[in-house]
């Protein structure tokens, strides 16, 4: 999930299918919030699966991002049409706070960013730096723009959503908190502090469902994407589950050491025409060779008798 700002009504979200496709090779999918597929709270039919301040459906079903010209509208009516102050015609410049060293190997993703809020006429400068360096930044408030992911530490749409409240502002915590953006909603506060202590059940789902339109509509962060993990395990693997989440799962695999040694066997059965066909090309090579050294010695030791005479 990628952080990033709101203006008044102007979202500024990046083109994140073609971000994907380009940078993560196809393997993820888009956010549209901060909780991702597969825990308690997430529906098809709910907020999660569908931000309707960045995305609208088509006719005939479709979820589709809304246009560059609908983003170019909200941002002439939060003051910067084409991307300028309206009472001053100054150009609108935003800074990308980047967690690392401007390198080659960032050089595409960086061009790319800029090239995204080019398109409705913003400029993107970027500032990388180190990481320590981006911490600081980032705990004493003194960024803009910025880029950062999430591992939860255990599967539950609070260890997602606690991310956002108010009282885990990084800032006001002096970096002890998660909230990395400082945002504060009252309303978003007082839900979250009720829907963490909830147990499963319709009331914690319709509160979590809340809590992420409220979000979606204050859009403290763009919602990047969900990355996708995937793994090969041979047929006498078990439990081999790739996750997001838990990357310690090497304890929880199970081994069928009997399926392994027959399946080894089946794979590696000796195959002897090769042996065959080196055995004889060999004799063609080395009987002629033999033959020949013999008639040399032959040869030599006859023209040595007949000297002798």
């Amino acid at each position: 999930m990628d952080s990033s700002f709101s203006m008044d009504k102007a979202r500024i979200h990046y083109q994140t299918r073609e971000y994907i496709q380009i940078f993560e090779k196809g393997l993820a999918s888009p956010a549209h919030g901060p909780l991702p597929p597969g825990l308690f709270g997430y529906r098809e039919d709910g907020a999660a699966a569908f931000n309707p301040i960045v995305y609208e459906k088509t006719e005939d079903g479709l979820v589709r991002r809304k246009s560059i010209e609908e983003a170019k509208k909200l941002l002439a009516e939060a003051g910067y049409p084409g991307g300028r102050d309206a009472k001053t015609g100054e150009p609108l410049v935003l800074n990308l706070d980047f967690q690392a060293a401007a390198s080659p190997s960032t050089k595409a993703v960086l061009d790319w960013y800029q090239k995204q809020f080019a398109k409705i006429g913003i400029q993107l400068d970027i500032r990388g730096t180190d990481y320590n360096r981006f911490q600081d930044k980032v705990i004493s408030g003194n960024h803009q723009l910025f880029l950062w992911g999430w591992l939860a530490d255990y599967p539950d749409a609070e260890n997602f959503l606690f991310l956002l409240y108010g009282p885990n502002a990084k800032s006001k915590t002096g970096g002890s908190g998660e909230n990395a953006s400082n945002y504060q909603n009252p309303k978003y506060d007082e839900l979250f502090s009720r829907m963490r202590y909830m147990d499963e059940g319709p009331d914690k789902a319709e509160a979590i469902n809340e809590l992420i339109k409220i979000v979606q509509e204050d859009a403290p962060w763009t919602f990047g994407y969900f990355p996708t993990s995937s793994a090969a395990f041979h047929q006498w693997v078990h439990n081999g589950k790739p996750t997001q989440v838990v990357r310690n799962h090497i304890q929880y695999l199970r081994l069928d050491p009997e399926t392994r040694v027959k399946a080894i066997k089946e794979w590696n059965k000796p195959i002897y025409w090769p042996l065959l066909v080196f055995v004889l090309l060999s004799a063609l090579v080395i009987i002629p060779a033999v033959a020949l050294h013999r008639k040399r010695e032959r040869m030599t030791a006859r023209t040595t008798e007949e000297d002798v005479k």
